[in-house]
């Protein structure tokens, strides 16, 4: 597939495949095409709680026509609703969200709920098993967790437009991953979703896997993620969409199928103005029977108020934005570089405050405590953090990583939601102006 970075489109490379794209019903040929939309967090929470007699579609704005002209609208479901269980002992918070929040899913209309995220079990399994219950009566499909490991491993089939699909929904998980066949999320257990995904192959025109995992806030995914989301493409895949960092990562279209490393958040606040916490983008994939036709994303703002799309300069700047970090996907060493040098940013002496503040806890707090350590070692993007940074400090090579990945690391974590927005509009289709960041500092540097 060719990208339009200008448009935020990529279409396959020969002119046979492409698509006169009419709204619902697209058509190329005789072979009819739909359309699938995948957006990322969903948390009617933190001030995007639906009230009584709130609209539900407010907080949409101006995407929601865009959700109304796909044929199959998706979301990550990233809280228990309802007031069923107790808190579970976790590292980070626990969300829930009153039942009636389920109102702003089915009035756009999403279709399908995925659920593979390390929240969907933030009460204990009653509340999973409730929320499952809220989603299902309100006619959403589910796909990612369940109240058996097997359950939650179990593929989503869907037929739409005489188009059959496989979805799986796999994610890390940490506390809320399912064990020893135990409730809870599909986990990120790779050469069982190889298995799955080729035998889903046989059966079905397409197989979609949705990913919740990654390191949080880095501006592209560690090594791990990039093999992992690769070798599921390999095995069979139309088409692989990740979400769960907080911040937008890149794309990259892999023997021909497309990677979407991180869309960002969706309904999600964060009470930080951090530029790239407050920006995402839907995917949208138009699907025939044979191929994707196509790959759009739509980005947005997250404000206060609500979602609204980007337009004119400003997305022709994030665009130009995402291109830069999404052709640094093709070399193995800049992917690597920029994983060195978000660990560095978190240093021997943030794992060491990390642990000591862990254990210190455990005297009078064990059971959170041991519940926040043994997610260290038992979520890869925790332990391959630890791993990377214990691993090069013995080596004295901690803080080695190039001055280009640095500032990077450091423009998507610190960069300020007014900065991000005016240097986006000032660069426009010029774009450019993080490339130039870095090519300034790998200048100034000595790596």
């Amino acid at each position: 597939m060719k990208a339009d970075w200008n448009l935020g489109v990529w279409t396959p490379e020969t002119s046979g495949g492409d698509v006169l794209a009419v709204g619902n019903g697209r058509k190329e040929g005789a072979e009819k095409t739909v359309r699938l939309t995948i957006g990322s967090d969903w948390l009617p929470s933190r001030g995007y709680e639906l009230k009584s007699g709130d609209d539900p579609l407010s907080v949409y704005g101006d995407l929601l026509p865009l959700l109304r002209n796909s044929d199959l609208n998706v979301i990550n479901v990233e809280t228990t609703l309802g007031s069923h269980g107790q808190p579970i002992p976790k590292a980070g918070p626990n969300f829930r969200a009153e039942e009636s929040a389920v109102r702003s899913l089915t009035a756009v209309p999403f279709h399908i709920a995925c659920m593979a995220n390390n929240h969907i079990m933030d009460y204990g399994p009653e509340s999973l098993r409730r929320t499952l219950e809220v989603l299902r009566e309100a006619g959403l499909k589910t796909v990612g967790a369940g109240l058996t490991g097997e359950e939650a491993a179990r593929p989503l089939h869907i037929e739409i437009g005489g188009i059959t699909a496989a979805i799986i929904n796999c994610g890390e998980g940490e506390a809320c991953c399912s064990i020893d066949n135990g409730p809870g999320a599909n986990g990120f257990k790779l050469p069982e979703l190889t298995r799955q995904i080729r035998h889903e192959k046989t059966r079905s025109d397409h197989v979609l896997v949705i990913f919740h995992g990654g390191r949080e806030y880095a501006p592209m995914p560690p090594e791990y993620v990039v093999d992992g989301l690769r070798e599921m493409a390999e095995a069979g895949a139309s088409a692989v969409i990740a979400h769960h960092p907080h911040v937008p990562q890149g794309i990259e279209i892999h023997n021909g199928v497309p990677i979407v490393y991180s869309q960002g958040n969706f309904v999600f606040w964060q009470d930080d103005d951090a530029f790239y916490k407050h920006t995402g983008y839907l995917v949208h994939l138009d699907v025939h029977k044979s191929g994707i036709s196509k790959l759009e994303i739509s980005p947005y703002v997250i404000e206060r108020n609500g979602l609204s799309l980007m337009t004119g300069q400003l997305k022709a700047g994030f665009l130009q934005t995402l291109r830069t970090v999404s052709e640094l996907l093709a070399d193995p060493h800049s992917v690597r570089a920029v994983w060195n040098a978000f660990v560095d940013s978190v240093g021997l002496t943030g794992m060491k405050r990390n642990l000591e503040a862990l254990l210190a806890d455990m005297a009078g707090n064990t059971e959170t405590s041991a519940a926040r350590l043994h997610n260290l070692f038992f979520t890869p993007a925790h332990r391959e953090l630890f791993m990377n940074g214990l691993k090069r400090a013995s080596r004295g090579e901690l803080g080695d990583s190039p001055e280009w990945a640095k500032t990077l690391v450091s423009h998507w974590q610190k960069c300020r939601y007014d900065e991000g927005v005016l240097l986006c509009t000032e660069t426009g289709h010029d774009g450019g102006y993080l490339e130039s960041l870095l090519q300034q500092a790998h200048r100034n540097g000595v790596n």
